[in-house]
């Protein structure tokens, strides 16, 4: 009676260890996966990351900058829609402040670069007294430039009136 009293107690003592080992290992598991989802890899970490053949990058900086990465800046503004609203830079097609002609002439002009550049937005505008007729959401001078040129050859007339002008444009938000 006393063998099974004791063959019965290591059975007991080894189903808690098991047990414990399973409780751990569960434990661990998942203090690891969460550590894992934590962890929002920045453009640093990913520029520091070694790549076999090519050179070693390290960046050093405060820490508050890293901080910084990937926060909305104050002058963005995120949309419902799939683009972020900042400063960036506009093509202004044509402006006028003569009320009678500006209307017509607006929609005939928006509707040569929808023909000519379909997947270019056009904007039409009235600060007064002006009436404006706006294309493009451009993050930096130079590609609104590369894309004034654009439609200075495609569409010849309306080169003398072209200039780049600062604004809020909608960029589109990239999809993971």
């Amino acid at each position: 009676m006393l063998r099974f009293a004791r063959n019965d107690e290591k059975k007991i003592n080894m189903r808690y260890k098991y047990i414990l080992f399973i409780l751990f290992a569960s434990c661990s598991l998942f203090t690891g996966i969460q550590a894992q989802q934590v962890k929002q890899v920045t453009i640093i970490d990913d520029l520091e990351t070694p790549v076999p053949g090519e050179g070693v990058i390290q960046i050093t900086c405060d820490p508050q900058i890293t901080n910084l990465i990937g926060l909305v800046s104050p002058e963005t503004s995120v949309n419902d829609a799939d683009y972020i609203t900042t400063n960036g830079f506009r093509i202004q097609v044509f402006m006028s402040n003569n009320p009678k002609t500006a209307s017509g002439e607006l929609t005939k002009r928006g509707n040569l670069i929808k023909e000519t550049f379909p997947d270019i937005a056009t904007y039409r505008g009235y600060v007064a007294p002006n009436w404006k007729l706006l294309v493009g959401d451009f993050r930096t001078k130079e590609e609104a430039d590369v894309f004034r040129q654009k439609i200075k050859h495609a569409i010849p007339e309306l080169g003398k009136e072209m200039y780049i002008v600062p604004d809020k444009v909608n960029i589109p938000v990239q999809k993971k």
